[in-house]
């Protein structure tokens, strides 16, 4: 499998962190150069600034545009080889020790999903669906994952997410963690096999204290939203999570839960 990392052309010390942390595995590491957000001249056809700011409540942050269009062209990248699945991730991640023997036992179970969690800034709120090795689970998580550390996607998550994600209105992990909206499915491990707080680098996409916009405004739009996505978020991973379990129990595949033929993907 290759592995995608984004990586700013300045960021050298990162680069080599990197390749440290892949070294004791067989990932194929690939550069992605990234995008540098304060670059780009607005306004951009590939960002649509007054949704982000009605449905995210923030100004436009110059460094998560950045950061979500590299990731696009990590996903481009990826499809443009005949690969089956690519890791995608970000230069401030750190590896763990048994980091590819638990890749490789959830990759037994790559028929249940199509994009996998490696990362993550909180634990979200778990629905365990089956042992990998030792510790670790393959989850479904009922909460929103912060951050895009490291993930595995096969070609039918890049196809959707290239198709739908563009033009951004979200960060890169609001985005991606509306997997249900494109048709696809989302599981994580948990614990996290890799990390992007021990590196001790700093953000390179959060500078300050995050801006929000008023309140009026976010409960005229923002928060209306974010309760539609947390509901539909519930629902459609716990269809995902029943439907995988009566999987794995050895059910027939076509005995679908309730909620699935209740909620089937659409985009919003």
């Amino acid at each position: 499998m290759r592995a995608y990392v984004i990586n700013l052309d300045a960021a050298t010390d990162r680069w080599a962190s990197l390749e440290r942390s892949f070294s004791t595995t067989s990932l194929t590491l690939h550069r992605i150069a990234g995008i540098d957000g304060r670059a780009l001249r607005f306004p951009c056809q590939d960002y649509s600034e007054a949704r982000f700011r009605w449905l995210h409540g923030r100004p436009t942050s110059l460094g998560h545009v950045g950061c979500y269009l590299s990731h696009v062209r990590a996903m481009r990248a990826f499809l443009a080889t005949d690969d089956t699945h690519a890791l995608i991730g970000e230069d401030d991640v750190i590896l763990g020790p048994d980091f590819e023997s638990i890749l490789n036992a959830a990759l037994r179970y790559s028929r249940h999903w199509n994009v996998l969690r490696l990362t993550g800034l909180s634990r979200g709120v778990p629905l365990g669906v089956a042992r990998l090795t030792g510790d670790h689970f393959l989850c479904v998580s009922l909460g929103r994952l912060k951050g895009t550390g490291a993930y595995i996607v096969d070609r039918k998550a890049a196809h959707a997410f290239i198709k739908h994600l563009l033009p951004m209105w979200l960060p890169i992990d609001h985005a991606m963690d509306r997997e249900w909206f494109f048709g696809i499915c989302a599981a994580y491990v948990l614990p996290f096999p890799a990390s992007q707080t021990q590196s001790g680098f700093r953000s390179s996409i959060h500078t300050g204290k995050a801006q929000k916009l008023s309140v009026l405004r976010r409960c005229l739009a923002t928060y209306p939203y974010q309760v539609f996505n947390e509901v539909s978020r519930w629902l459609f991973r716990t269809s995902c999570y029943l439907k995988t379990k009566i999987a794995l129990a050895g059910r027939a595949s076509s005995s679908l839960p309730i909620l699935a033929l209740m909620f089937p993907p659409f985009t919003f």
